[in-house]
């Protein structure tokens, strides 16, 4: 795996691409994707065990713009880390379950079939997902991976060689979105660093990858990178795309409601070291960007922000 970076010589001649944080639009930290279908901007949220007012792990899917708007519940206990993917009329959701990865579909966001989409071997333990459509018909799944779980009383992980640095990210092919061929381990991306929680999207030839990086004295941020082949990767040297701050704290303008009076009064002094689990989808000439807050721990918000832009303009500003 070859990684483009920057050096003494590169020059930055554009400004900063502009994000605009909004502020957070759900009392609910788990990680969300963002999805347009028949015409309308959608939210897919993860709720685990007593969040969002639903008893066990599940997903739940919303009109972004009318919170009131909600459909059924979801999905197998075991499951979680649900992301989606629409196209047509059909969403399409994947999920981790420990060393695979489910497949739902519905057309109505009401009933849903589920199968078996990808397996690994039982060395590793599955996490979040992205997928992409380049422009031959090709879709690529990315797939965050870490080491399985040892049995209790044994060391965290079963030594698994193909991780990197806690999280590494995979990829697997497939022409229908159900048959899913594994590439080569060698091309996870990437080995060197702590790597989570991928977002994708293609655009003019490139495979655009956002990813949660490690910073020093325990932070975390975004970053952006793209490839052609899944070989050679160009780090952008405008990263991190997002960094923690103020307006992490607040609820957006016009989501106070969703808050309780003792979750603002939480959100506004909770320990913010991280934006993290970006998903992001082009609506109306507009990027809408959500994301998690909070410590990687026990306390987390989901936020929102925009680039006042189309998708093609906000990859390309950044390389």
């Amino acid at each position: 795996m070859k990684e483009i970076n920057y050096d003494a010589s590169t020059k930055m001649p554009k400004p900063f691409p502009k994000l605009r944080k909004n502020g957070l639009i759900s009392p609910n930290g788990g990680e969300m994707s963002v999805f347009e279908y028949r015409g309308k901007l959608m939210l897919l949220e993860n709720c685990w065990g007593g969040s969002g007012g639903y008893p066990g792990p599940c997903a739940v899917i919303r009109e972004y713009f009318d919170d009131g708007v909600k459909y059924p519940p979801f999905g197998e206990r075991t499951d979680y880390f649900y992301e989606a993917y629409a196209e047509g009329e059909t969403v399409h959701v994947f999920a981790a379950d420990r060393h695979r990865i489910w497949h739902y579909s519905s057309d109505d966001l009401t009933h849903w079939d589920r199968r078996i989409a990808v397996l690994f071997p039982e060395n590793f333990k599955l996490h979040n997902t992205a997928v992409a459509k380049d422009g031959e018909g090709r879709y690529v799944m990315a797939i965050e991976a870490a080491a399985a779980d040892g049995p209790e009383g044994t060391p965290r992980a079963v030594p698994n060689p193909y991780i990197g640095a806690f999280f590494t990210e995979f990829f697997a092919v497939s022409r229908d979105l159900e048959t899913w061929d594994l590439m080569s381990f060698d091309r996870a991306y990437t080995k060197e660093r702590y790597n989570a929680c991928p977002a994708m999207v293609f655009q003019d030839g490139f495979f655009y990858m956002i990813c949660l990086e490690e910073l020093p004295c325990v932070r975390y941020a975004p970053y952006i990178y793209r490839t052609k082949d899944f070989e050679a990767w160009e780090v952008s040297v405008y990263n991190p795309i997002l960094v923690p701050g103020e307006e992490d704290r607040h609820p957006k303008k016009g989501c106070e409601h969703l808050f309780t009076e003792e979750e603002i009064r939480k959100a506004a002094v909770h320990m913010n070291i991280n934006n993290s689990d970006v998903d992001l989808c082009e609506h109306e000439g507009k990027v809408y960007l959500v994301y998690a807050t909070g410590n990687q721990l026990s306390e987390s918000y989901s936020a929102e922000a925009v680039f006042d832009g189309t998708m093609k303009e906000f990859l390309e500003a950044y390389f």
